[in-house]
């Protein structure tokens, strides 16, 4: 499908920092987190949200968002597995 005119190709066309393009992925894992975690077990701790909406590592953002799908509770997704 043709994109939007005046829209850029692929996301990676667009004249974005490489700052800003990292930002906007931690915010959208960050969002995406939030969603996952309340549809799974509808209440995350104040403690817990915090430590996502505080937590600048892409690489963990997106190890917790697919541990997501396989832990029982909201704690153990942040029990360290390395």
């Amino acid at each position: 499908m043709p994109a939007h005119p005046g829209a850029p190709e692929s996301w990676d066309d667009c004249s974005v920092s490489p700052e800003l393009r990292e930002k906007g992925k931690i915010v959208a894992a960050r969002r995406a987190i939030d969603v996952a975690l309340q549809s799974r077990f509808l209440w995350i701790s104040r403690e817990k949200r915090e430590a996502i909406s505080t937590c600048e590592d892409l690489d963990v953002l997106q190890k917790w968002l697919i541990r997501i799908l396989t832990v029982d509770t909201v704690d153990e997704l942040f029990v360290p597995t390395d």
